[in-house]
């Protein structure tokens, strides 16, 4: 029907009231304090093994994804709280915005992926209940830039791709098998040529036709949709056959004089492509060593004092895309001169806000009204991620898998969370009081 449906906090389903819960929080302080520095100091550790630069970026980041979600239950019409219905949103938007999703889920592998499937409930509640069955995936998002059918479309198969990867779980794939099968069907037709639509870049990229950077992502999506299916045990062959000849006809649609171009057909012109940090991530295999070879070249040419720009038409830049682009890069040289870049924006003084999405990677400084205190930037720990592995957390180990050494996950556990939210409700009500 697209109505609004009556959810409340999810912490209000483990006190008997708010008394209880601010009383928990205060007495649970040195408890608080203990796990926040034990998630620090193990982020430090496995991060500062990037490098020192990139530490600083995960470490930052942790608070302003985090702080982002409100995890909620449904309301019946008797006023009793359902904690079988969780689902988790970000910010204020309604139905989440599948590009924040997508930037963030690098943040939500690493620390606590069941935070990931919770969020992407909304968007597939949202297109069994409001009568918007549509082809692609979407949801009604605030953002300006539409329409963005192919963008969302990859970004919900690539969240949920890495969702089963690190947790062996396919229940949410296998529950909406008709949904996500429509959604490749999707992918299958559009991947390969965009077309005019627009991407959540367009503001900064001048929403160039034919985006090769967005193209990659609905092919790269495309494979992870018949891997998915092979993990079922089911035939995905005429997907995967499709991403691949698709993954040999954008290299030639995208060439460039340097690098691969922004749009087919434009030579003059390139993008850093960070998109094809997925192929790496997801194992999807279709792109071979001398695209990375050449992607790494166009980096190491291109990087500006605060950051290196999406591509040649601008020279704004978002962290988190600029940590996708250093997954991409085939040498720990160039890599760490895009992460020294993204750090010392964050540090040189001239934004005084929280950390924006969008900065001028040449200036150092916020051009773009709006887009700062977003947890797209959890896009950051795409290193710590990239190569994770399948594993299963410890309450439901029944695989193998698993890494160790830099890319053992930081767990951001369920007392972790109900303690953000308790300290939201604490904030928003000494607010009110105030």
């Amino acid at each position: 029907s697209g109505t609004q449906q009556s959810r409340s906090l999810f912490y209000r389903t483990q006190f008997s009231s708010d008394t209880d819960a601010i009383s928990f929080f205060l007495n649970d302080y040195d408890s608080a304090v203990t796990s926040a520095n034990n998630f620090d100091s193990k982020l430090n550790i496995a991060a500062s093994q990037i490098s020192s630069n990139y530490a600083d970026l995960t470490i930052l980041a942790a608070r302003q994804v985090a702080s982002h979600i409100e995890v909620t239950v449904s309301t019946g019409s008797d006023g009793r709280l359902n904690a079988s219905d969780v689902m988790v949103f970000m910010g204020n938007d309604g139905v989440n915005r599948m590009e924040e999703i997508y930037a963030s889920t690098p943040f939500w592998i690493y620390t606590n992926p069941e935070i990931l499937r919770l969020m992407l409930l909304p968007n597939i509640r949202w297109h069994r209940l409001a009568g918007t069955e549509t082809s692609y995936a979407s949801g009604p998002s605030s953002s300006l830039l539409r329409p963005k059918a192919l963008e969302s479309t990859g970004n919900m198969m690539i969240a949920t791709a890495a969702l089963i990867e690190a947790t062996g779980n396919t229940a949410i794939i296998s529950e909406n098998a008709d949904l996500y099968r429509t959604w490749a069907d999707y992918l299958k037709v559009n991947a390969l040529i965009p077309g005019t639509q627009s991407t959540t870049d367009g503001v900064m990229s001048g929403a160039p036709s034919n985006d090769t950077n967005l193209a990659l992502k609905g092919i790269i999506a495309l494979k992870a949709y018949a891997d998915i299916l092979s993990t079922l045990g089911q035939d995905g062959s005429t997907y995967s056959d499709t991403a691949k000849s698709y993954a040999s006809q954008w290299q030639s649609l995208a060439e460039a004089s340097f690098g691969f171009a922004a749009s087919y057909g434009d030579s003059g012109s390139w993008s850093i492509c960070y998109n094809l940090f997925a192929d790496k991530w997801l194992k999807t295999g279709l792109f071979p060593e001398s695209v990375f070879q050449k992607m790494g070249s166009l980096y190491a040419s291109n990087i500006n004092n605060y950051g290196l720009p999406l591509g040649s038409r601008t020279t704004l830049t978002s962290s988190h895309w600029m940590v996708f682009a250093a997954g991409v890069a085939p040498d720990i040289t160039t890599r760490n001169l895009i992460i020294s870049a993204a750090q010392d924006y964050i540090q040189n003084g001239k934004d005084a806000m929280p950390w924006p999405s969008i900065h001028d990677s040449k200036g150092g400084n916020a051009t773009v009204a709006g887009v700062y205190n977003r947890p797209a930037v959890g896009g950051v720990y795409a290193l710590l991620v990239q190569d994770l592995g399948s594993t299963v957390s410890t309450a439901n180990s029944n695989s193998g898998g698993g890494s160790n050494g830099s890319n053992s996950r930081v767990v951001l556990r369920s007392a972790n969370l109900v303690l953000i939210y308790i300290f939201s409700f604490i904030s928003s009500t000494l607010l009110c009081l105030a």
